[in-house]
Formats: structure tokens, C-alpha cells, sequence
């Protein structure tokens, strides 16, 4: 007799469904959880323009009037959107037409308007005072600091 051991073995047809149901399980399992944000947001009371305004203001007044964090980049405003979510932009002064580093964009939100931060510039170590400035300005403040 050739090693019997008084087990059966299971047939691979067998041992396919269990390996099935445990990746179809793991597929569904993963697809109830939620999706990380790949941006931050922060509630502003007034309308997406207005809060888009303010924040444009800020910015030129408050990062690009010298400040040296900020110079080697430029703002592009683009406040007239006809999607209804006026946006600003930050890119590099010496790729005015390339990518940007920074978008500050504001949409309806029922409530006011939820201002979303996302872009390269947030994994730099100006993130903290990035992320404090565009929650003031989204709050109502114009202030340059808190």
C-alpha cells in the first residue's frame, strides 16, 4: 500500500470553492469599507463665489505680497466658473501653464459651501500653516494669522 493515512484527500475542485468563496468574501468585504479622501474640506456659511473671493484675497494679500514660503509660486484665480465651483489655483512661477501644486476649490453645499484643499504642496512642511490659513479664510477671517 502506498502511505495511506487514513485520510481522504479533497478533490481540487473542492478545495477551488473554498479558495472562491473566501476571495469573493474578501472582494465584498473590502468594497463596504469607505474610500479615503484625497483632500481636505472645510465649511464656509457663504455661497462657493464669495467664499472663493475672500480666500483669493487672502491669499494674494497674505502668501503672495512676499511672503517666502510662497515665492516661487504664482495664484490663478478662476472665480467665474461656469461649473459653479470656482476655483484657485497654485503653480510654479517658472511653469505658469503646468501643474498645479495647490487647488483651492469651492462648491454648494446646501449650507454654504464646502471649500476642498488637495494638491502636492500639502506633503510639504508649509502644509500645517496651509491648511490653518485656508480654514480661517473658509471660516469668514481675512487675516493673515490667527
Amino acid at each position: 500500500m502506498s502511505g495511506s493515512s487514513g485520510r481522504k484527500a479533497r478533490p481540487f475542485r473542492s478545495r477551488l470553492r473554498g479558495f472562491a468563496g473566501i476571495a469573493i468574501a474578501t472582494l465584498v468585504a473590502a468594497g463596504c469599507t469607505q474610500a479615503q479622501k484625497d483632500y481636505l474640506s472645510y465649511s464656509a456659511s457663504d455661497r462657493p463665489l464669495d467664499a472663493s473671493t475672500r480666500i483669493a484675497r487672502a491669499m494674494g494679500q497674505c502668501w503672495f505680497a512676499g511672503d517666502a514660503t510662497f515665492a516661487s509660486y504664482i495664484y490663478a484665480p478662476e472665480l467665474n466658473s461656469y461649473s459653479g465651483q470656482p476655483r484657485i489655483l497654485v503653480l510654479p512661477k517658472n511653469e505658469p501653464g503646468g501643474l498645479p501644486r495647490l487647488v483651492v476649490q469651492a462648491q454648494e453645499d446646501g449650507r454654504g459651501a464646502e471649500v476642498k484643499l488637495f494638491g502636492p504642496l500639502l506633503a510639504t512642511e508649509a502644509a500645517p500653516r496651509i491648511r490653518a490659513d485656508i480654514a480661517r479664510w473658509s471660516a469668514g477671517s481675512s487675516a493673515c494669522t490667527a
